[in-house]
């Protein structure tokens, strides 16, 4: 059948809006009433004003913490996802707070569904592979297990590093599929939860590793699109003080690690690989930038992961861990100068299969730096990874995983 002159217009503004990369499109309903499976366009999760998707329309093509002056208007819905089992996932709060939250994979009016509390109480969204998973669970920052566990009174600082707010436990940083920064904290520990703020998919980068301005908080390091590098300094209590610009040019590095005391001067140091795959230690002069940056040697393309674990093996000097592109591990022990000594493998094969690798210094209490890893664990199944620690020994190498957490595939945690 021909499509009528309102459906094509309809079509034509709802191509538009996809043009403009738009997370959500609102149309008006046609003079004459149009069924809204041909105004809702494929690849999106469209709201409606009235029952039986008639009324104004939405269109929804990505999670949304607010549906702006959709708040609380949507009556019926159309799910035209792509996948078999892509899900639209609806909250009755902003900000995708789990509490009373529902999916479905198929068509309804709220009012003759088993929900009808949503009708006209739907607050944000959330849509794709994930969100059935998801739904009615945090799916905001990572929901942390029974590690980490406390640290000991007397930590040295090679292995004190990762905690954000100081109360003894290393933290979990996390990005979501939002663009929102969270810390995560264990729930024996007197630190809760805390959103530190949106914006953060502008970063290409996050590394930490302790103290960079003097203060004796954990700070971040943040470059952006552009290649600007920011420090993002802590205040001892799981977030940030106002950033500060350190310099552009960064988009030429391909990996940035946060490194603590490279140079045995008491100041925390920068490591970073260019396209060339040259490595350099950027000395940090304790104020929160660094000075000259001095060359550790070439060969790093083969590398595609640097981990700024702390001192692995117990002789006071910051090390670094690195995964080569065959999915080996390896330590290269510190030399307290600024660069390394002879490499050794702690990892035969596999670790390929984990997305990250980060270091957050003493996660599972015992006074010696671990290694935390994004991937697969027990129990993992779609639209959802574990976090996983690897326990640091004293001579440098790594136990058998625990399982740290729980984290959205699409989430990047630090």
């Amino acid at each position: 059948m021909r499509p009528s002159p309102s459906a094509r217009l309809l079509r034509g503004a709802l191509t538009a809006g996809a043009a403009l990369g738009l997370s959500a499109t609102v149309l008006s309903s046609p003079a004459q009433a149009t069924d809204g499976w041909d105004r809702c366009p494929d690849n999106a999760v469209c709201g409606f004003s009235q029952p039986l998707y008639q009324g104004d329309m939405i269109v929804i093509r990505k999670p949304m913490l607010s549906l702006g002056s959709w708040d609380n208007r949507i009556r019926s819905f159309i799910v035209r996802l792509p996948g078999f089992s892509d899900a639209a996932c609806f909250f009755p709060r902003p900000g995708l707070d789990p509490e009373g939250s529902t999916h479905f994979y198929t068509s309804e009016s709220f009012d003759e569904s088993a929900y009808p509390e949503l009708d006209r109480a739907v607050s944000s969204v959330d849509i794709g592979p994930e969100a059935d998973d998801f739904c009615g669970s945090e799916s905001r920052y990572p929901v942390l297990y029974d590690n980490p566990r406390p640290r000991p009174a007397t930590l040295p600082a090679s292995g004190a590093f990762g905690d954000l707010n100081n109360d003894g436990y290393a933290d979990v940083a996390a990005r979501n599929l939002v663009g929102q920064l969270w810390t995560s904290h264990a729930y024996t520990s007197p630190g809760r939860n805390l959103l530190i703020g949106g914006g953060w998919e502008g970063m290409t980068k996050l590394t930490r590793h302790g103290d960079y301005d003097g203060d004796r908080n954990e700070d971040v390091l943040a470059r952006d699109k552009a290649g600007v590098l920011w420090l993002y300094p802590g205040n001892g209590q799981g977030w940030f003080k106002p950033r500060v610009k350190i310099g552009g040019g960064w988009n030429t590095m391909r990996d940035l690690a946060a490194a603590g005391d490279l140079t045995g001067d008491g100041k925390a140091d920068l490591l970073a690989s260019d396209g060339d795959g040259v490595l350099w230690t950027y000395p940090g002069n304790g104020r929160g930038w660094f000075g000259a940056r001095k060359k550790v040697g070439g060969g790093w393309k083969a590398v595609n992961e640097l981990v700024g674990a702390g001192d692995m093996n117990s002789d006071k000097k910051a090390d670094l861990v690195a995964r080569d592109t065959a999915g080996k591990l390896w330590l290269y022990p510190g030399n307290g100068r600024g660069w390394f000594t002879t490499r050794k493998l702690i990892g035969t094969g596999g670790w390929n299969s984990h997305a990250e690798l980060a270091g957050l210094g003493d996660v599972t209490g015992d006074g010696r730096p671990d290694v935390v890893a994004h991937g697969p664990g027990r129990e993992s199944y779609e639209g959802r990874v574990r976090l996983r620690v690897y326990p640091g020994t004293a001579d440098g190498h790594l136990l058998a995983p625990r399982d740290l957490g729980t984290l959205r595939s699409v989430g990047f945690a630090f």
